[in-house]
């Protein structure tokens, strides 16, 4: 019996990096075991800097990519400001370290390119696309976002193709807790909710990675059908465990992007007291970052006596060595947006923290799908940053476990959010969508 095809829409596509590829980078790996044949359509010059050739061991040889070229406008405004380096994402919103040319550039292109500036890749993929699903039998599109362009390109097909379109959303749209900081209100606002309902009234059906998210969208309009699959770890990820290492030093690791708007103040606050307090603290306590981090939240710790010293700032890390510093940790960093009420994204990291069983420490707002999933697998504790006293005994209560040489915890109902599985709950909704359509 031939596999039934899936062709998956994403901008984000090894060799690029971070966190939007995960997702569907695991479900295409295990989809084939559960009768699904994957294709993937992905840009091929993406203005995406971050690369991370660890993650091509998940693509197999067998897999087709369909590399299409996309134009982006950054290029015009890196010739017309002489400008080398992008605009990192997820800083854009900082208050210092940017200039008025690089304010106008982040109000045009969150303003006057809606959704995002990947919409010029619309019309020449569905051009590209159209004869090609009808050629090879395509039984289901999907479309992953953000960028949100990627569903205009499943709402035109949809149209045009006698296909079935899964509109996946890994973050929020209209509700993206950035949109505001970035400029977005009014007429653009209008536009995106407007561009939002229509992919959501003609979609097949909705995916999303969290509660919230899917929460969000259904107060849009009346879904058709729409579920929630959120992400999850992969145990092949996994690299043997080094019997022989001993923690030296406790380690409080954050890994990934690092903004304003998830600054732990209140946590350097607690680790300056605690080097006052605890003779030998500030010579065991190690802070380990890396990513895309704040100058203001770096030059925070820097000009701090107590705690400059105990900072391990690190560059990117390939996914591939993400685990080995999280197995060297004491404790795991959590952070969420508190201004975000809602707290509608689960960070792709807190999967991957369940894995290696080190004790997290979230920072955000209760009640929330974080929180609920902390419980339930009791894998560590969420504190809103007010919370000062009761985040200060959790270090304290862990950093005792250290002395103790007692870093690792035991989990609960973790297994459930392995790739694998995941993969096999979305292939049954596949199997679903063309078996009752």
């Amino acid at each position: 019996m031939p596999q039934k095809k899936v062709l998956i829409i994403t901008y984000y596509w090894p060799p690029s990096g971070g966190g939007g590829v995960q997702r569907w980078l695991k479900f295409v790996k295990y989809l084939p075991q559960f009768g699904w044949e994957p294709i993937v359509f992905t840009p091929e010059n993406p203005e995406f800097d971050l690369k991370d050739p660890s993650l091509s061991k998940d693509v197999s040889s067998d897999l087709e990519v369909l590399r299409f070229p996309i134009w982006e406008p950054f290029g015009i405004y890196k010739k017309l400001f002489k400008k080398k380096e992008k605009l990192k994402q997820g800083i854009v919103i900082e208050k210092t370290k940017m200039s008025f040319l690089d304010r106008l550039s982040v109000w045009i292109r969150a303003n006057l390119f809606i959704p995002d500036p990947r919409k010029f890749w619309v019309n020449p993929s569905v051009k590209f696309l159209v004869p090609y699903i009808e050629q090879h039998k395509i039984d289901v599109v999907v479309t992953t976002g953000p960028p949100h362009s990627m569903h205009l390109i499943g709402l035109e097909l949809k149209k045009k193709c006698d296909v079935k379109w899964v509109a996946d959303f890994r973050d929020p749209w209209s509700d993206w807790d950035l949109l505001e900081k970035l400029g977005v209100k009014g007429w653009s606002l209008a536009l995106h909710r407007k561009l939002e309902k229509k992919v959501l009234m003609n979609a097949d059906h909705v995916l999303a990675a969290s509660d919230g998210i899917f929460k969000s969208l259904g107060e849009k309009c009346a879904l058709n059908k729409a579920d929630v699959i959120t992400n999850g770890f992969d145990e092949d990820d996994l690299p043997k465990l080094d019997t022989s290492f001993e923690q030296d030093k406790f380690r409080i690791t954050h890994l990934g992007l690092l903004n304003e708007l998830r600054n732990p103040s209140v946590l350097w606050d607690i680790l300056e007291e605690l080097c006052v307090d605890i003779p030998a603290f500030q010579q065991d306590l190690e802070l380990v970052l890396a990513g895309m981090i704040s100058e203001s939240i770096l030059e925070r710790i820097r000009k701090s006596e107590s705690l400059a010293g105990t900072l391990n700032q690190l560059e990117y890390i390939s996914h591939q060595e993400v685990f080995r510093y999280y197995r060297n940790s004491s404790l795991l960093l959590l952070l969420l947006n508190p201004q975000d009420k809602d707290q509608l994204i689960i960070p792709g990291k807190l999967f991957e923290y369940f894995v290696v069983r080190k004790p997290v420490l979230a920072i955000g707002k209760r009640p929330s799908q974080v929180n609920d999933l902390l419980i339930y697998t009791q894998t560590g504790e969420l504190y809103e940053p007010n919370e000062k006293s009761m985040i200060k005994e959790m270090v304290i209560s862990h950093y005792e476990l250290f002395k103790q040489g007692k870093t690792s915890i035991p989990t609960k109902h973790t297994s459930q959010f392995s790739r694998k599985n995941l993969t096999k709950e979305l292939s049954k909704l596949l199997d679903e969508i063309i078996i009752y359509s």
